[in-house]
């Protein structure tokens, strides 16, 4: 339930923080957009809006409509349609996108790019309140080669980080971090600490996002240094109550420091009366009281956030603090006003559409039935469970074949803004020289030709390219799957084998023992003697038959003592098998060395069982990055084109590939069988 808490939290936190960007990464005309919170903001030269502290709004954008209905085709006009579009914004967004696009057009004829950065501020405003961020990508993008190539470094910083925060939202975190990290060299060169501090809050934001605590730990503990000269500001709130998350989730446990970082947050929460914060925090030390099994300040701490979260309407943290409580109430013993608070918290959580809310619920509902010894109702609530669990799965795996689509759809629009501006101007200048030199406008068709062919193909070779990853992507899923499947399969031969041992040998071992003594007191007839000794005789077979089921299912010899003494010991016990070991005897990853057993043991029973072999060869070369084996027998071969009926070879092949090794087969009908693999060795 933790990790769904912290996910809910950073949904608003995140807010918070880009609500502040425009603060943090301003645009230079501050003292008309400073509240504007939900924009992400781009540094632009300052606009000069007719100002009268005795005019209303609606008199101040009536005169600037006038005066542009007058004025000149020049940059001064240019800053009034950007004054225009500001006044509409608010009250009017698509007049506001209007003025923005006049503004557009007429800096792109006067070649003015400060009026390009001035469309980029105002319309990307817009664009990300629809929650366009794509379409906020592609202007930011276009003005930061603008900012390159003029040099400006800190319309560079203001435009990558504004781009990250696009990406952030948009959950693509490790292109977020690429962004941050291009604008962090630069404001650390500025020494602006304020905005050097809210960077290092983002970057820390996503690293938690990533599920790497200690990264996010260092990044909170860098912006909390450097707001320690502001202890009462709310962005230090957002960094206190963050940092003690991470510190919650890391594996150190440090408890005690998260509880003062949102003690101090709570103070300054207090002081500037927001509830948003005070909520997240109450949140976080009930979580904190949970893992301390401290159930009276649990109790506390999620009373308050349900309060609060009753009193803002935040149905996540409503349904997060009635879970809570729901667990402090199984605690006590009071089964039914817990499955009142979890109730309570699911027809919420099924109301709004929170799957993951709805999937602890069912948790919590089956683990309260463990505790009324209801097992119908626990495996009813439990596959609830995991059926959304697994639809949540479901979903992220659509959500990042989306994804990457996105990004090929972004390149391309990016491409095609360029390409258009490209014809534009090729169009004008051939307009200008059309019919002077013919052998000018010949020319500049011919390049036009060949400009489109490369754009075609370039378009075509980034298609491949995006195919070529999503096919890469889903290799490496499956990969993925298979080896899960392999270390499972170890680990429960492990298991078996252990049982087996441990379990049963030493039941029949006891068994056999309480026979010889039983023995001893009694007096039997020689036939009796006869049966009894069978008797025990078959039970000696059959220890030695458990413990050979148990050998080869996990030896003894390979976990304890490593690849070359385990394979010895199997080819030793069988007569047609000769064994060689070359090169480096240390030790691989167990999971590699069972690979390499159960494939060496696969191919030898094949050998005995299906190719009649009278002789077989069984070498293993070990080098420092590769490991080599090879099975060789004079049997009757095969033909390796053609389709067997068993599992074994596909077993083999499966394994190998899941660790991107090479497998070779050769083989012919009744000339033997010489089987050849190679893995790389990691160091």
């Amino acid at each position: 339930m933790t990790d769904i808490i912290r996910k809910k939290e950073y949904v608003f936190c995140l807010a918070g923080i880009l609500f502040a960007a425009s603060c943090n990464f301003p645009r230079t005309d501050d003292t008309n957009r400073q509240e504007k919170q939900h924009s992400v903001a781009v540094d632009s030269v300052s606009a000069s809006p007719e100002d009268s502290s005795e005019q209303t709004e609606n008199d101040q954008l009536d005169s600037l409509l006038q005066v542009a209905a007058t004025a000149k085709q020049d940059t001064g006009l240019a800053k009034l349609y950007f004054d225009i579009g500001e006044k509409y914004l608010n009250n009017n967004p698509p007049k506001a996108k209007e003025y923005y696009l006049k503004l557009k057009t007429l800096s792109e004829k006067l070649k003015w790019n400060e009026g390009k950065y001035l469309f980029a501020m105002g319309y990307t405003d817009i664009l990300n309140r629809e929650g366009l961020m794509d379409s906020s990508i592609v202007i930011y993008q276009h003005v930061l080669e603008l900012a390159k190539n003029e040099m400006n470094e800190n319309r560079i910083a203001t435009l990558s980080a504004n781009i990250a925060n696009c990406y952030t939202y948009k959950r693509w975190f490790e292109t977020a971090l690429k962004y941050y990290n291009e604008a962090l060299p630069i404001i650390e060169k500025q020494n602006d600490k304020f905005k050097l501090a809210h960077l290092y809050y983002l970057i820390g934001i996503v690293y938690y996002y990533m599920d790497m605590p200690d990264e996010e730990v260092v990044y909170d503990e860098k912006a909390l240094n450097i707001l320690s000269e502001k202890k009462d500001t709310l962005l230090r709130a957002y960094t206190l109550t963050n940092y003690a998350s991470a510190l919650i989730k890391d594996q150190k446990r440090q408890f005690e420091k998260a509880e003062n970082s949102l003690l101090e947050a709570q103070s300054i929460s207090m002081l500037h009366n927001n509830k948003y914060i005070l909520m997240t925090i109450y949140t976080n030390l009930g979580d904190i009281a949970m893992r301390r099994y401290d159930l009276d300040k649990l109790e506390m701490n999620a009373g308050k956030s349900l309060e609060i979260a009753t009193e803002l309407r935040d149905v996540e943290n409503y349904c997060i603090s009635n879970l809570y409580l729901g667990h402090v109430e199984m605690c006590k013993g009071n089964f039914n006003k817990s499955e009142e608070y979890i109730r309570t918290a699911l027809k919420t959580a099924g109301e709004k559409g929170l799957p993951d809310e709805e999937m602890e619920c069912y948790k919590h509902l089956a683990n309260l039935s463990t505790t009324r010894h209801d097992f119908r109702n626990f495996s009813i609530y439990s596959a609830k469970a995991d059926s959304i669990q697994q639809a949540l799965i479901s979903e992220q795996t659509r959500e990042y074949a989306k994804e990457m689509e996105a990004k090929y759809e972004t390149e391309k629009k990016e491409l095609r803004i360029t390409s258009l501006e490209k014809e534009k101007q090729l169009m004008t200048e051939l307009s200008i020289a059309g019919g002077a030199v013919l052998i000018l406008s010949l020319a500049a068709f011919f390049f036009l030709w060949r400009w489109t062919v490369q754009k075609r193909r370039l378009a075509e070779k980034q298609k491949q390219l995006a195919e070529q990853q999503v096919k890469r992507l889903e290799k490496e899923k499956q990969l993925v799957a298979t080896q899960a499947v392999l270390d499972g399969e170890t680990r429960e031969r492990a298991r078996l084998a252990r049982d087996l041992h441990d379990g049963l040998g030493s039941m029949m071992t006891g068994a056999k023992l309480n026979l010889l003594e039983m023995k001893k007191g009694i007096k039997l007839e020689y036939d009796d003697v006869e049966r009894f000794n069978r008797s025990v005789g078959l039970l000696d077979e059959s220890i030695q038959e458990m413990r050979r089921v148990a050998h080869h299912l996990m030896p003894d010899s390979l976990s304890r003592f490593g690849l070359r003494p385990a394979v010895s010991d199997f080819c030793s016990a069988l007569p047609p098998v000769l064994f060689a070991y070359y090169g480096d005897e240390s030790r691989l990853d167990p999971n590699l060395e069972v690979l390499i057993y159960r494939s060496i043991h696969e191919l030898v029973n094949n050998a005995l069982k299906h190719a009649g072999a009278d002789k077989i060869m069984v070498q293993i070369i070990q080098e420092p990055d590769r490991i080599a084996f090879t099975v060789q027998d004079d049997g009757c071969g095969f033909d390796p084109s053609a389709e067997t009926e068993g599992m074994g070879l596909q077993n083999i092949r499966t394994r190998v590939a899941s660790y991107n090794g090479m497998l070779d087969f050769n083989s012919k009908p009744g000339e033997g069988t010489e089987i050849n693999v190679e893995l790389k060795v990691e160091s």
